[in-house]
């Protein structure tokens, strides 16, 4: 296409119809030298309500001089007579009626109206009439200088002209969509999460430091015998110490603030529960980077999608490192021949080898390919619980009378006799003789009454729970699917067989043609392809999404380790790789319980011993005892409890008292109490371990590395497949035709938004939906109605199907594209290097008839319905208009350009191949015999010079194939 620039020439000057001493007219102009944009000018062109059409020409009535022109539309201006109309309609002359006040007052008026209506449009549809108003006004004002023998018609047909200043204003700010989610949104998001880990893991450290735990109690002297009154509300649980508040960063302060923790005593086993709740929420809240990341394999190549999303975002990159100068965003090229380039297919050339395949004699070569996926999940809960319960309550009771009597009698009787004789018989022997005799007797008698009630009574109670419940889930998911692809080369014959593979060029006839003159606007677009390959990320086609999951790595590019996950970023990369059953992070703190009581109604010496367990993965930190007991006043009483080597002693006191602990597995606990009745409730407080939190970052980690290797799995396995598919099917890529229309639909969309200075096109042509009713669409009549008035005048006023453009390398785009575009590929060549281009050019032609239009809407950004389009005051505007409506007149149909030129052959490249025998191929040649022609296993030799110098594809394969 040859584009000549838009050339100067002596054309009528047009008919002014502004006043420049109106009061819009003069607030514009100096708003307009003062810098303002079409923006600020559009609100100060809104101001009070216009009057209504009786009123409009301030009291003159126009009607007369309408009338007036219609009926003399083709005479000259001395055969009209104005001053003979004037002078009927007005009884007035002419000079009286331009004097007049009422007059100006008109001028003004119609003056002020178009400007209103070129800066915001004819929304009430009167333009067109007040510009021949003003006109008329224009003529008799200067009716002496028009000259008489002119047309009355062609002198209303001068285009008027606008003010020159609409022609200069300066660039409006582009204002681009708000996005759906603010960046300071996500930002401020990201802060909070921040200061979420950062007030989380500093309490943790605080309290695993222990020195800075305060600990304290809430305790009162215990009356013996009465029921002891509270103490002050307060609470014993340990609290951080001034001195480790103070120390707080600020941005944990914040937090704690925020949260309301801050105010009084800092408690941190309150406070640490409380800021990980928020973190978990925040985490959810968050605008985490969930889209896909890895490569997007399509037909057309491959796009790294981490890649692409940062060239989306990418702010300042390129080869300007600042904000580009201000520029159009179109030109207007001028007056052009179109020239149009036609190509027609002529014929398809064999090109350079591509494959060469060998099969020797009886050989046979078959490749087929089979995928089994097998899953088997069995899941068995079993719980067994049983309940027995027995009661026996039993009572005996006794009632005994006993009567006893008792009589003793005791005799005794003593008798003494004695008998002595005493003599002497000589020297041996001698006796004597004596008699003595004694009685005595006693008695005794005794009688008892004895009387006695017993009453035994005992109750006994047994339970026994037993409860079992018994799930079983099995699934067993076998998913089989095979596909066999068979690709076989077999030889039966005696001979070696040879197939050489060649690439297969278009050859097209390419000539230019011209249709004459246009009024042409030329645009360079960035990045034509932008939007397609974006839709085509977010929305890929059915069944051919095939993307290459990435390894698991931080936002900066370390690979990923189990210590960098977090409470607040695993969800992150659960959700980007989709674990299931992921395992949730553990509690930071806990709280194990113990208690014991004893009831009695003496005073007894009471001991107990037990132990405390520490849940596994925790550590004991504090422990706050609650303890109470009853003692008899005066009476000797004791109360001591050791837990974990801490005594504490509550003889004298009950309540609630709170110290150090120390401990993984289990505390002991021991208790010594002389009193009436007790109770004692022990509360420990434990935090999670640090090889406890390594053990949950390890299992993140292992799931999430176990979900990308199956991922990665799934990939390679489905890209063997499609690779095999690639192999043995022919790719025949889509239809350049849609190629070409797809081109079109991008650039036409993106040529559109710099035509009207949008950088977005959203018609939204209905209702907004109503609240908790169906989202059924509902037409807005009016939005429908000015939509349509726009896509209409666009549609129209270009001939979009002789859009021409020209796509420039991919340096020409953005640098962070620059690899991405390298990989994309496409069997159709120029499509290719549509999806490839950093920039395109493009030239639009406007519709015959419609220039005047155009230049008008380019000026304004409003649309002029009527025929009499007014012009803005510029030098090059008029020109370009003239030029075109002088045209001798456009060609129908094109001509071929140079004249009786000829067309010529243009060669483009495929990714088709054709098959043929090695005896059909130019001459081979032995690099160690090179005057010697090859001979082949078979006898045959390469084909000689003569058959070398046949026109390409002139040799047809002797085996039917197809491309591939």
């Amino acid at each position: 296409m040859t584009v000549r620039p838009a050339r100067r020439q002596a054309t009528l000057a047009g008919m002014p119809v502004m006043v420049e001493t109106s009061d819009l007219y003069r607030r514009l102009a100096e708003a307009a030298a003062e810098g303002a944009d079409r923006e600020r000018l559009r609100e100060m062109a809104s101001g009070p309500a216009r009057p209504d059409a009786a009123a409009r020409t301030a009291g003159l009535d126009l009607a007369p001089l309408r009338a007036w022109f219609y009926a003399n539309e083709k005479s000259t201006l001395g055969e009209a007579d104005l001053d003979g109309c004037v002078s009927r309609a007005y009884g007035r002359s002419l000079d009286e009626l331009v004097d007049a006040p009422e007059f100006a007052a008109a001028r003004a008026e119609l003056s002020d109206r178009l400007l209103a209506a070129a800066l915001r449009g004819d929304a009430e549809g009167t333009a067109e009439r007040d510009l021949l108003d003003a006109k008329l006004l224009s003529l008799a004002a200067s009716a002496g200088a028009a000259g008489q023998e002119r047309s009355l018609g062609d002198v209303m047909s001068t285009p008027a002209t606008l003010p020159s200043f609409l022609g200069r204003l300066a660039p409006a700010p582009p204002s681009a969509p708000a996005p759906p989610v603010p960046a300071e949104r996500d930002d401020g998001e990201r802060a909070w999460l921040d200061d979420l880990g950062r007030a989380h893991r500093e309490l943790l450290r605080l309290v695993h430091d222990g020195r800075h735990l305060v600990f304290s109690s809430v305790t009162a002297a215990a009356a013996p015998g009465a029921a002891a009154e509270a103490p002050e509300a307060a609470s014993a649980e340990p609290m951080l110490s001034a001195d480790a508040v103070a120390g707080l960063s600020e941005e944990t302060r914040g937090v704690l603030d925020r949260l309301g923790l801050l105010a009084g005593d800092l408690r941190p086993f309150r406070a640490i529960p409380a800021v990980e709740a928020e973190l978990h929420h925040a985490a959810g809240q968050a605008a985490a980077d969930v889209r896909p990341t890895g490569t997007l394999a399509f037909d057309g190549g491959e796009i790294d999608l981490d890649r692409f999303h940062r060239a989306m975002s990418a702010r300042g990159e390129g080869l300007a490192a600042g904000p580009p100068p201000p520029a159009p965003q179109h030109s207007a090229a001028g007056v052009a021949d179109l020239l149009v380039v036609r190509q027609k297919i002529k014929a398809y050339e064999l090109g350079e080898f591509a494959h060469v395949e060998n099969i020797m004699a009886g050989e046979t070569r078959e490749r087929s390919t089979r995928r089994l996926t097998q899953v088997e999940v069995t899941t068995e809960d079993e719980t067994e619980t049983e309940t027995e319960k027995e009661r026996d309550l039993q009572s005996t009771e006794r009632d005994e009378l006993q009567n006893e009597a008792e009589k003793h009698v005791k005799s005794q009787l003593d008798i003494e006799a004695g008998l002595q004789v005493s003599g002497s018989y000589g020297p041996a022997a001698s006796f004597s003789s004596s008699v003595k005799a004694g009685s005595s007797t006693s008695t005794e008698e005794s009688q008892r009454k004895a009387s006695s009630f017993s009453q035994e009574v005992t109750q006994r109670t047994a339970e026994k729970v037993r409860e079992r419940v018994r799930s079983l889930v099995r699934r067993r998911t076998l998913e089989e699917f095979e596909e066999t692809n068979r690709h076989a080369f077999s030889n039966s014959f005696a001979k070696h067989v040879r197939g050489i593979y060649r690439w297969l060029n278009k050859v097209y006839d390419a000539q230019v043609f011209n249709y004459g003159q246009r009024f042409m606007f030329d645009f360079v677009v960035p990045e034509p392809a932008a939007y397609y390959l974006y839709g085509l990320v977010e929305n890929p086609p059915q069944d051919s999404e095939l993307v290459k999951p990435q390894a698991p790595a931080m936002p900066d590019g370390q690979p990923l380790r189990p210590s960098y996950l977090t409470r607040g970023n695993y969800t992150e990369f659960v959700a980007r790789y989709r674990v299931v059953n992921a395992p949730a992070p553990p509690p930071s703190t806990r709280t194990v319980t113990f208690f014991d009581k004893q009831d009695g109604t003496t005073t007894t010496n009471f001991g107990r011993a037990g132990k405390i367990d520490i849940p596994e993965g925790y550590a004991a930190k504090s422990v706050t005892v609650q303890a109470t007991h009853l003692f008899e006043a005066g009476s000797v009483h004791n109360f001591h409890i050791v837990i974990g080597g801490q005594l504490y002693i509550y003889t004298d006191i009950f309540g609630a008292k709170s110290g150090t602990a120390s401990g993984e597995k289990e505390l002991s606990v021991s208790i010594a109490v002389t009193a009436l009745c007790w109770s004692v409730g022990v509360d420990v407080e434990c935090v999670v371990t640090a090889e406890a939190e390594a053990r949950w970052q390890q299992s993140v980690y292992d799931a999430v590395i176990a979900a990308y290797q199956q991922q990665l799995a799934e990939y390679n396995e489905r890209a063997a497949q499609r690779e095999l598919q690639r192999s043995t099917n022919q790719q025949f890529g889509r239809n350049p035709l849609v190629n070409r229309r797809v081109e079109r639909d991008e650039l036409k969309k993106w040529v559109i938004m710099m035509l009207a200075k949008k950088p977005d096109l959203n018609l939204d042509s209905f209702q907004p939906p109503v609240p908790k009713t169906p989202p059924e669409p509902v037409l807005d009549l009016d939005k429908a109605n000015a939509n349509g008035k726009y896509i209409r005048f666009l549609e129209n006023a270009f001939e979009w199907q002789n859009m021409l453009y020209v796509c420039y390398p991919h340096m020409w785009g953005r640098r962070a594209r620059w690899i991405s575009a390298l990989n994309i590929t496409d069997p159709d060549a120029d499509f290719a290097a549509f999806l490839r281009a950093g920039a395109a050019r493009v030239q639009v032609p406007v519709r015959p008839g419609f220039e005047s239009a155009v230049a008008y809407f380019v000026y304004t950004g409003n649309i002029w319905d009527g025929n009499d389009v007014p012009r803005i005051d510029d030098e090059l505007y008029v020109p370009i208009i003239d030029e075109i409506t002088t045209n001798l007149g456009k060609l129908d149909n094109g001509v071929p350009y140079p004249a009786n030129s000829k067309p010529w052959e243009v060669v483009i490249p495929t990714d088709l191949v054709l098959v043929q025998d090695v005896s059909d191929v130019p001459p081979l040649r032995d690099a160690l015999k090179p005057s010697a022609p090859v001979a082949l296993a078979d006898g045959e030799t390469g084909r000689d010079e003569a058959a070398a110098d046949a026109p390409a594809g002139s040799g047809a394969g002797h085996e039917a194939a197809s491309g591939r």
